[in-house]
């Protein structure tokens, strides 16, 4: 099978990797010349790419992602992006119909043990299944498209809590006389059942003041903005996640937008 990747960034990038490792013919696209020459894939245009059987995407925002699709008419697009469901019912309304929202649950480095739910018919499903086993150890239909979109960010809205309260946890341990390193040494290998898998990533480097971005700040508050907009127009209010996003959003304003989530704790410990 021929497969387009556009995007080959932090998760483009491996998606594309293992889809080359797995037989298929890939070529991708980046505006990036570094993201691409890591790939060392051949290179195309999304016009391009657009003859070819499938194109998978990873792009950073719902903007970008409306402004590739059009490009792309012709093919299927299997859409890895975190976007809201807004953006994934234009983009399949633009690719009449042969688009699926497929968004990942699963850290970079996890890749081939990812999750992957699909909004789409059956037969997107079932295609994406079939594109998308080298990289994801579950492909699962959860419901029409966009429905996948709103589960990514609606996990991710979580995951911007634990990461608001682990960088408070962190700084109260340390205001209070308590070595968070203990702190954390302690906790993460307890059994307790306040320890996230994001706690068990974070901590250890938030102690040593590690902020080399996995997840960024800008990419958490980009994610966290969508589904809050979710929310009130369904008039639903959420004030810890709202607290939350303040507190990424001060991070944002203060130039720490490209470090990873984490580095929200600078924002406490003043």
């Amino acid at each position: 099978m021929r497969v387009g990747c556009v995007g080959v960034g932090t998760m483009g990038g491996p998606i594309a990797a293992a889809l080359a490792g797995a037989g298929f013919d890939v070529a991708v696209h980046d505006p990036s010349p570094t993201a691409v020459a890591r790939t060392g894939l051949p290179q195309a245009t999304p016009a391009e790419l657009a003859e070819r059987d499938v194109v998978v995407l990873s792009l950073p925002t719902p903007e970008v992602v409306l402004d590739v699709v059009p490009a792309l008419v012709g093919t299927t697009v299997l859409d890895t992006s975190t976007v809201g469901p807004d953006t994934s019912l234009a983009a399949a309304e633009v690719l009449e119909g042969r688009y699926a929202d497929c968004p990942v649950l699963g850290r970079p480095a996890a890749v081939g043990r990812w999750t992957i739910p699909v909004g789409g018919s059956q037969e997107l499903v079932d295609l994406a299944a079939q594109v998308l086993a080298p990289v994801a150890a579950r492909v699962v239909g959860v419901g029409p498209t966009g429905s996948a979109a709103t589960l990514k960010v609606l996990n991710n809205l979580m995951l911007g809590v634990v990461n608001a309260a682990t960088a408070e946890v962190l700084a109260l341990a340390e205001a209070s006389g308590l070595d968070p390193a203990v702190f954390v040494d302690t906790l993460v290998d307890s059994g307790a059942a306040s320890v996230s898998g994001l706690f068990r990533e974070v901590a250890p480097r938030a102690v040593r003041r590690d902020y080399t971005p996995t997840f960024s700040v800008a990419l958490l508050h980009k994610d966290n903005a969508i589904a809050l907009d979710l929310a009130r127009r369904h008039g639903v209010e959420l004030p810890v996640a709202q607290a939350a996003q303040e507190l990424n959003g001060q991070a944002l304003a203060h130039g720490r937008g490209d470090l990873d989530s984490i580095a929200v704790l600078e924002e406490l410990l003043g």
